[in-house]
């Protein structure tokens, strides 16, 4: 195994994920985990009554409108390679 390159568990909404990621993206890896999990649970503390699965697409939407906002002032083509590239992780995660 590539010495760059390790695994991490995170956790989601209570589900855990490896992912196999680059060492020197660890931080953003971690921050990005603690990002979600705090969405999380402030949209489940307004809408408590909604399914998780909304709550999930909630937190999605708001992640994709910080991404656009963040777009507007930056060429997005790096973060589109590197979402893309998070999307595949999760998705082999999730199907192993």
């Amino acid at each position: 195994m590539n010495d760059d390159i390790f695994i991490i568990n995170v956790q989601i909404g209570g589900f855990p994920i490896a992912l196999k990621i680059p060492r020197k993206d660890e931080e953003i890896y971690r921050n990005a985990e603690k990002l979600v999990t705090k969405l999380i649970e402030e949209y489940n503390s307004l809408y408590n009554q909604r399914a998780y699965e909304d709550i999930l697409k909630l937190v999605a939407f708001q992640l994709a409108v910080r991404v656009s906002k963040s777009a507007l002032h930056e060429d997005p083509s790096p973060l589109s390679g590197q979402l893309k590239k998070l999307e595949q992780e999760i998705d082999d995660a999730l199907n192993s």
